[in-house]
């Protein structure tokens, strides 16, 4: 989200979506908060400057590496929290979450596939072909993403956790810049929500071979349904079983980018959704399972708007929710 005070965004959220909040991720604070160095708070052998974030070649510092195996094998989640200089909104959501009631709390790491080819060892390759690098990350996003599941339920115990994977490079998946097998992909997802007893998901914004998340075990699609609906609804005879195993579609329909969103209407919204879900029920889809396994999101980040459209998308967002809700005679999926 674009603003710089946490405690704005947070009360932001929470008055729109005051039964399944999120933390949000502020990036315009400093590179601290940006999408990579976020989450690598504390990882051995991590230089993180004003210029770059990169890593040394295993195992130098070696004390730094031999700290992070001590307290990875005894598995304790609390080691591998995120500090307030890296995630100001984390920490101000769970302030203001205290003297709340959410059905449900999201929260998110960045993924290995787009951590792991984003950031670069000394020799300036991607730390997931480096064997021991890729190990260490895997284990850190593992236990970080585990850590956020447990202190949300330690603040509101009664609410449903969903921790997401962010995966925007897999967007990519197939191309000759990306030398990565589906099944190490597949893999890696693996392990980075082996840990977590609650709902799992992953964020992707572009094309890519959605079976891969599928074959994975994440629970909840979350897609790019403004630009890349066609994707999706290639892969409709996967969904299928997908959504019948319990699985949830994340629809980011509403737009987030500032030329579509300064013009966005919830009427214009609605039969946007509306066209898209018949179209996915023609493909085989029963439209029961779809309607009642489906989320409304954003279909990305609202970072780069202002916070009044920022504001203007979270209250699109809640506005066609209830439409829907009330068209299909449902309850809400957090209610």
């Amino acid at each position: 989200m674009p603003y710089r005070d946490p405690y704005k965004a947070c009360e932001t959220i929470l008055h729109y979506f005051p039964e399944s909040p999120y933390w949000p991720q502020l990036p315009s604070r400093g590179v601290k908060e940006g999408m990579l160095a976020q989450f690598s708070e504390g990882t051995p052998g991590l230089v993180l400057d004003d210029e770059r974030t990169y890593f040394r070649t295993p195992f130098n510092p070696a004390s730094e590496w031999e700290k992070f195996y001590e307290v990875s094998q005894e598995g304790n989640e609390e080691r591998f929290g995120i500090g307030k200089e890296y995630a100001s909104g984390l920490h101000a959501m769970f302030e203001l979450l205290k003297d709340k009631r959410p059905k449900m709390v999201k929260g998110q790491v960045t993924g290995p596939i787009t951590f792991g080819l984003g950031v670069l060892d000394e020799k300036k390759l991607p730390i997931l072909y480096e064997p021991n690098l890729k190990e260490m990350l895997l284990k850190t996003i593992a236990l970080r993403a585990r850590w956020q599941e447990k202190e949300f339920k330690r603040i509101v115990p009664d609410a449903e956790t969903l921790i997401f994977l962010d995966e925007p490079v897999l967007s990519g998946y197939g191309s000759i810049s990306m030398n990565l097998g589906k099944q190490e992909i597949v893999e890696c997802l693996k392990t980075c929500i082996s840990l977590l007893r609650g709902l799992s998901g992953t964020h992707i914004c572009g094309a890519t071979d959605w079976s891969v998340v599928i074959e994975s075990g994440i629970n909840v699609i979350h897609f790019d349904a403004v630009r890349f609906f066609p994707n999706i609804l290639a892969y409709a005879s996967e969904l299928k079983g997908f959504l019948l195993n319990g699985g949830f579609l994340a629809w980011g329909i509403v737009p987030s980018e500032e030329e579509f969103l300064r013009e966005e209407t919830t009427p214009n919204l609605v039969a946007s959704l509306e066209e898209k879900i018949h179209l996915l029920v023609k493909e085989g889809i029963p439209e029961g399972v779809l309607i009642n396994n489906s989320f409304i999101s954003q279909s990305c980040g609202l970072a780069g708007v202002s916070e009044d459209l920022a504001e203007k998308a979270l209250r699109l967002t809640t506005e066609l929710s209830a439409i829907m809700r009330k068209r299909f005679d449902i309850a809400a999926i957090n209610g």
